[in-house]
């Protein structure tokens, strides 16, 4: 059987890998995030500071970020079914030990174990999804991909206190640990390679060559940077921001929940008009263009309504260069190599969720209020289109 028609038989089966590979994306957000609405409860159980308590969410990142440039090599070598399964093995297991801890030192290191089998997922998907989808639909299948973060968001403030409320803290977190291994047991019996890219013929570092060579792939990656300054920024200060203007708890999720839900809307409706104009590099700039100024607005409302509708924007403006920035640095870098450059670029994306909320929060301390947070934020964007600009999409490999 000759490679062209093979593909063509296995082509109907790129819409269950991409099922595939958005299922397991969505798990390592809603293991991430299952964490954060349940620390009012936990935390006087277990007798542990509020520091304490958000060093779990520095835990899980920790470990996040060691495995993202591994992964991806692992990943490019041995391919997508072995590295993703266990990943998620390692994950669901982690979280579901979680809900058995009575120390804060055991729910510290399980948590690093998660984000190590975290980490690993991102790289992974990337390149099945490269592999199965020609270049006239990856747009699309890398929007539905990229709706995961926002949605993972979503379904834990949704459904977290729910399970808490039938079956506590400790029932929640083994019921998210087990969906995560059902993940992963679907991935080892489902993911196949599609055949057009031979992992076992590479060399271990043969991806480092062709990022260091590719202009475009790394201003993309420090884009990228640049972007996930302001969605972490966002997610990790509106809460307190919105609680201090006087509203109440229930009120500030409500206007993250419209954050979240643009979030979900804009990487599925961008992913589909760059295949269809395959203006990726400008429509991330345009992206960036809309969302410096809609943070900073959003950041000067004092009414609900206002609020609401801003947070939408921005939500919906900020996801919308997902797709597109993960789009070009798969193409940069080829299919050979989609998942060592995405796990690099990942990891550069990671760093500002590291560094970010830390400067700040350190804003914030030093003028007593948050007023020069959004214009902080916003620079990010802004300087994200400075880099844009001096990227050539038509210099890839694929």
């Amino acid at each position: 059987m000759d490679r062209t028609h093979e593909e063509s038989q296995f082509a109907p089966y790129r819409w269950v890998i991409l099922a595939l590979v958005a299922g397991c994306f969505l798990f390592t957000f809603i293991t991430r995030f299952t964490w954060p609405p349940l620390i009012p409860v936990v935390v006087p159980i277990l007798g542990i500071s509020m520091s304490q308590a958000g060093a779990y969410m520095s835990a899980f990142y920790m470990g996040y970020v060691v495995t993202q440039i591994p992964a991806g090599v692992l990943a490019d070598r041995f391919g997508v079914r072995f590295i993703l399964g266990i990943s998620l093995l390692l994950e669901g297991l982690s979280t579901c030990a979680f809900g058995f801890i009575t120390t804060y030192d055991t729910g510290f290191m399980l948590r690093i174990i998660a984000g190590l089998g975290a980490g690993a997922v991102f790289s992974s998907c990337t390149l099945a999804i490269m592999e199965w989808f020609p270049a006239r639909e990856r747009g699309t299948a890398f929007g539905i991909f990229l709706a995961a973060p926002s949605g993972g968001i979503l379904l834990t403030n949704l459904f977290v206190p729910s399970l808490n409320a039938l079956v506590g803290w400790h029932g929640a977190f083994k019921s998210v640990g087990l969906l995560t291994i059902t993940a992963g047991i679907m991935i080892l019996l489902f993911m196949r390679s599609s055949g057009t890219v031979k992992a076992g013929d590479k060399s271990f570092f043969g991806g480092f060559k062709v990022i260091a060579s590719s202009r475009g792939l790394i201003l993309t990656a420090l884009a990228g940077f640049c972007l996930m300054w302001l969605e972490l920024g966002t997610a990790t200060w509106a809460n307190a921001h919105i609680k201090k203007l006087g509203f109440t708890v229930g009120q500030a999720g409500l206007v993250m929940t419209s954050y979240g839900i643009g979030g979900v809307i804009a990487p599925l409706i961008s992913g589909f008009v760059s295949d269809w104009t395959g203006q990726r590099k400008w429509l991330i700039i345009i992206a960036y263009l809309l969302a410096a100024p809609t943070t900073v607005i959003f950041g000067h409302q004092h009414t609900m309504t206002m609020l609401v509708a801003l947070g939408f924007l921005s939500g919906f403006f900020s996801y919308i260069a997902n797709p597109q920035l993960t789009v070009l640095i798969s193409a940069f870098a080829g299919k050979e190599w989609a998942a060592t450059a995405n796990g690099t670029a990942n990891f550069v994306f990671q760093m500002a969720s590291m560094i970010g909320p830390f400067i700040l929060g350190w804003s914030i301390d030093f003028t007593g209020s948050f007023a020069s947070v959004w214009w902080i934020m916003a620079a990010g964007p802004i300087i994200g289109i400075l880099l844009m600009l001096s990227v050539d999409p038509t210099k890839t490999r694929a």
